[in-house]
């Protein structure tokens, strides 16, 4: 028998070591207490902050994450374009005009089809494809039967994350911003169903400038010079949302934070 609601976890950018510690003290005992079917975690600085690699990658199976997004920061190990190749459920962006991999991945959870997509905005960022051109051929395409729908937005402009979510209301059942790595306190249920909130946050050392130690990262800013960053390890937490989903309507029914 399939499920008739999807607890969905979905896991602000995870900054390097600190991050991945976070996942591992937290995430077991996470899903076990909110009843999780599906875990979705950003992971492009998972590799010190920049990029991803084989070994981050399982790591995050074993802690049991399903599907690992990404955006910008991805394409920084040398072997992504191998691991795009070879672990379909590690995305990056599917508004990338020419990439390895893909930017969706679509899956079956206890019966029930769910589509991921993992999209990049374009504002103050790499001036790729549309991310609303993208999501809306994929929904007429590759995405049609599914009956969960739910979106990684990797962007820096909050009204682009909040046009996006309004455009496609109803037509998708979950929308989350990355990349900001602070975590907004605007989640909600949108008119027509669609659960979203601005950005999840992030998995690390919160007592930084996002997720890099504070000592570099200022001394850059006075000297302006390359002055090397290393992910923060102090006030660590792991940040995101947890969702709930009605699989016969596509639309959220609950959405909240976590920061834990």
């Amino acid at each position: 028998m399939s499920l008739k609601e999807l607890n969905v976890l979905m896991l602000g950018d995870i900054i390097g070591t600190p991050g991945m510690e976070e996942m591992f003290l937290k995430l077991p005992q996470l899903k076990k207490k909110e009843k999780i079917n599906l875990v979705i975690a950003n992971g492009e600085n998972s590799n010190e902050g920049f990029g991803i690699t084989e070994a981050n990658i399982k790591s995050y199976r074993q802690c049991g994450v399903d599907v690992i997004t990404s955006g910008n920061h991805i394409w920084s190990t040398k072997e992504i374009d191998k691991l795009l190749t070879d672990y379909n459920f590690l995305l990056r962006p599917a508004n990338y005009p020419e990439a390895s991999g893909k930017g969706y991945w679509i899956g079956e959870v206890e019966g029930v089809k769910i589509g991921v997509i993992n999209l990049m905005g374009r504002y103050f960022m790499t001036p790729i494809d549309c991310p609303f051109q993208v999501l809306g051929k994929l929904l007429k395409t590759e995405l049609k039967t599914c009956s969960a729908i739910i979106v990684d937005f990797h962007a820096e402009f909050p009204n682009e994350k909040m046009s996006l979510a309004f455009d496609f209301d109803g037509k998708i059942s979950l929308l989350a911003g990355t990349h900001t790595h602070v975590q907004t306190a605007d989640e909600k249920i949108l008119p027509k169903g669609t659960g979203y909130i601005t950005d999840l946050g992030m998995c690390g050392g919160i007592d930084s400038v996002i997720g890099m130690d504070k000592r570099g990262v200022i001394e850059k800013i006075l000297k302006q010079t390359t002055v090397p960053f290393e992910p923060s390890k102090q006030n660590s937490r792991l940040q995101g949302i947890i969702a709930t989903i009605d699989v016969q309507t596509k639309k959220a029914t609950s959405i909240k934070r976590v920061s834990i």
